[in-house]
């Protein structure tokens, strides 16, 4: 089997034994260039790749994968800390507590752009093609490509992969505890992924009236975010008791209609802090906050750092960062 490392190597990524921010078990590289600053950090088995990208990215620019990924993994499962950008093929707004999904066949391309003066932090687990035959296809998950499973499933997984990621990010053990440690989180993933591939597969599918009717509401909310929508013009646009809406909506979205509001609200004020000249008082009443408060909380909460933090840029490489083997990155 290719060695991930190896590949990375290749390419000029070298890892830097100076920085300690991440499992030690892993290998670290530490990035400085014109475009971006920070860490990638991998951990690599005969089945899995964990790896966490802990950047902020400098200049905006569309990158995409590095070739040849199929021999090193088969898909790519990533819950995104905090992010600003999109990725295309299909198009997908990058964000934070969102799931960035990759097939990795050699066939696709999937590019991706990451907005300037903005961190970005993820968290992936890259499944090898040995993992996904023992535990995806051998178990009879035959008659739907592989990737689907994930693709189908990456709205339904937050909240428990987000759990995962924090015990990655966050994990201080050293070997061996660290290699079964990280063993266990890449298998939990999965567990994680399959199972609410099979909850959905369970699930009745709603009434096509219903689904359309659920799509309008939707489509309100997102022309309407910075406004306050009474709960009875929802009932009326959708025609639905208040019971009916509430449950139907968070069926088809897998987020309830306050949940749906406050992620449109806080992406467009994420969009607004990177690109505008508006301070933060009037970006929060922009997308419909009053209270400066409530609204620092909600952007903490769904995009991983406050308000403030956007163009303030304090990110240390390492402890001892003149002895850091920095990757100068094209």
């Amino acid at each position: 089997m290719k060695s991930y490392k190896e590949f990375l190597s290749k390419l000029g990524l070298i890892s830097c034994s100076q920085c300690t921010k991440y499992i030690k078990s892993g290998n670290t590289i530490c990035i400085n260039n014109d475009e971006a600053e920070g860490i990638y950090w991998y951990y690599e088995t005969e089945d899995f790749i964990i790896d966490i990208h802990d950047l902020y990215i400098k200049k905006e620019k569309v990158s995409s994968q590095f070739p040849h990924l199929e021999d090193y993994m088969s898909i790519s499962s990533n819950f995104l800390k905090t992010a600003n950008g999109e990725c295309f093929n299909p198009y997908r707004t990058l964000t934070a507590n969102t799931m960035y999904i990759t097939p990795v066949d050699g066939k696709t391309d999937f590019k991706f752009l990451l907005h300037e003066n903005f961190p970005f932090l993820s968290v992936g687990i890259n499944f090898k093609e040995k993992m996904i035959k023992d535990y995806v296809l051998s178990k009879g998950f035959t008659d739907i490509p592989f990737k689907d499973i994930f693709l189908m499933t990456q709205d339904s997984v937050l909240k428990q992969l987000e759990k995962l990621a924090n015990k990655i990010l966050n994990c201080t053990m050293t070997s061996p505890a660290a290699e079964i440690y990280l063993e266990a989180q890449a298998k939990e993933w999965l567990s994680i992924t399959i199972d609410a591939f099979i909850n959905i597969e369970k699930a009745k599918t709603l009434f096509k009236g219903d689904e359309i009717a659920i799509q309008n509401v939707g489509k309100y909310l997102d022309d309407h975010y910075s406004l306050a929508i009474s709960q009875d013009l929802l009932e009326k646009i959708a025609m639905m008791s208040g019971t009916k809406l509430k449950t139907v909506f968070k069926a088809y979205y897998k987020m309830s209609i306050t949940e749906y509001t406050q992620r449109k609200r806080m992406k467009m004020a994420q969009m607004l802090l990177a690109t505008s000249n508006l301070d933060i008082k009037n970006v929060a009443f922009s997308v419909g906050y009053s209270s400066h408060s409530r609204f620092s909380t909600l952007f903490k909460k769904y995009n991983g750092i406050y308000p403030h933090q956007v163009k303030q840029h304090t990110f240390s490489l390492c402890k001892e960062q003149e002895n850091c083997n920095l990757t100068k990155t094209k």
